[in-house]
């Protein structure tokens, strides 16, 4: 596994007063890493040799499957430092990169501060547990929404859902955030509403209706009366995407107890949104996003790697 390089050649701003690296996009076909450097919008020095961190190239599955499954660990210490974790309540998926059809989850009843890689559990499409993980019961409602979401999305490879605070409080009013600050735009119309309250998700007719209620392009969800889901090419894009969706819930709970005579909502306009989504909400961003979280977990207790 080695860190993707790129070529990159100068260019001065109109103002004149620095300069910024600009990626050659003359090839027909814009590389991975080359597409990943552009859309995170970073700032280097004019020979092109400063360049912010990007996903990392595998040479094999077997190595790709290992640093995500490193990834999903520190999933659940991050989610667990934000105050995620409820019980047995909780659970994050990672599809697997060997064999698409089985996804890596979270074992039920350990604490979401104690996973580490050596605890992840892989499961087939029957939701029967497998050799090659730890070998230990996982959450059946987990199974039958993740299940569906997997099967209906190929282009997502990880989704995660928990009991936070406030998603589960804004998740009572059954109806999406509202474009109120620069943070909400990264869900600009990328936010599904299951407007329904089914009880606890025991069947796959369940899970297979919020996965519709997702659609076709959507990462995440608010399910009513229940939480949140979302989702993301990687489990690093799910995880910052849950992270800012219920920030964004608490400040839309705040903003909307504030409104009173002279203190009106400002809504931003669909133009800027969709702008800024592109620009914010992006794969790229939300993985980069999660990586100084990763760093902390990691740094605090390397076991979680173990």
């Amino acid at each position: 596994m080695a860190p993707s390089a790129l070529t990159t050649a100068e260019t001065t701003t109109e103002s004149s007063l620095y300069k910024t690296p600009k990626v050659d996009f003359s090839v027909q076909e814009e590389d991975e890493t080359a597409k990943f450097l552009r859309e995170v919008n970073f700032l280097g020095d004019k020979e092109g040799k400063v360049v912010i961190r990007s996903p990392p190239k595998f040479s094999t599955k077997e190595e790709e499957r290992k640093y995500q499954k490193q990834h999903l660990a520190a999933v659940f210490r991050v989610f667990a430092k934000q105050g995620f974790d409820e019980g047995v309540s909780g659970h994050v998926s990672l599809r697997d990169p060997v064999n698409p059809e089985h996804f890596w989850i979270n074992p039920l009843s350990t604490h979401f501060a104690q996973i580490r890689v050596s605890d992840l559990v892989l499961v087939n499409e029957r939701g029967e547990v497998l050799p090659g993980g730890a070998q230990a019961t996982i959450n059946a409602p987990a199974f039958a929404i993740h299940s569906e979401i997997h099967k209906a999305r190929p282009d997502l490879n990880a989704a995660c859902h928990a009991h936070s605070v406030h998603g589960k409080a804004f998740s009572c009013f059954g109806r999406p955030i509202e474009m109120l600050f620069q943070d909400a735009v990264r869900f600009y119309n990328d936010l599904a509403v299951y407007p329904r309250y089914g009880g606890t998700v025991l069947s796959s007719e369940e899970g297979a209706r919020i996965a519709r209620a997702l659609g076709p392009t959507k990462r995440n969800v608010i399910l009513q009366n229940h939480g949140m889901i979302t989702c993301g090419r990687t489990v690093d894009e799910a995880a910052f995407l849950f992270i800012a969706l219920d920030r964004c819930c608490h400040a839309q709970m705040l903003a909307n107890a504030a409104v009173c005579p002279g203190f009106e909502k400002k809504y931003i306009r669909d133009e800027e949104a969709e702008f800024t989504h592109r620009k914010s909400g992006n794969s790229s961003k939300m993985w980069l996003g999660f990586q100084p979280y990763y760093d902390q977990v990691v740094q605090e207790d390397p076991s979680v790697l173990d």
